[in-house]
């Protein structure tokens, strides 16, 4: 018997190891955005009005260029920057549900979205994976979040952050990613 897989459904996770990112640059970095209202769109029914714009520094470059050459030695593929953002969620507060490809141009979309905890509270939240495997609809994978953590899925795949549980403030960084 022979098998063919046609598609699967890839997700990496890992931790930043051996360097130190400067979570407070990160942090503050996201925060003025929000104080000078510097969002991905200024629409309120758009899913990128909750986004941070970031701008870049070395602690942004130095997480980039480990989360890219850590997947370039384990898995052989080239990660090619895209966009980045920052959320923040107070407790209670969640993101929407969402997919980071748009279906009207997919040659310019995305192929991967990582993210990446800056300031998570333990146990407050999970990353929430939508998908199915053609016979069951409408699955879920739930993937704890934590500080110095980072989740990298395709694109395609339908997402969103839990409600923050707990009282201190969560604050994310996403990027996204073509590959080659």
């Amino acid at each position: 018997m022979k098998k063919k897989e046609l598609s699967q459904i890839d997700i990496y996770i890992d931790t930043v190891q051996i360097i130190k990112i400067d979570h407070a640059k990160l942090k503050n970095d996201i925060f003025n955005s929000l104080a000078t209202d510097q969002r991905r769109s200024q629409n309120k029914r758009d899913y990128a009005y909750h986004d941070f714009k970031i701008s870049f520094s070395q602690p942004f470059q130095w997480l980039r260029d480990y989360i890219e050459d850590h997947f370039h030695a384990q898995y052989q593929k080239t990660l090619i920057p895209h966009d980045h953002w920052g959320n923040i969620y107070s407790q209670h507060e969640f993101s929407p549900t969402r997919h980071q490809v748009d279906p009207l141009a997919l040659k310019d979309s995305p192929d991967y979205t990582c993210i990446y905890g800056i300031e998570v509270a333990k146990d407050s939240c999970e990353l929430v994976i939508e998908y199915d495997d053609n016979r069951r609809k409408n699955q879920t994978w739930h993937i704890p979040l934590e500080e110095n953590k980072f989740i990298i899925f395709p694109s395609t795949q339908r997402y969103f952050i839990s409600k923050n549980k707990n009282k201190p403030i969560n604050v994310f960084l996403t990027l996204t990613y073509t590959y080659k």
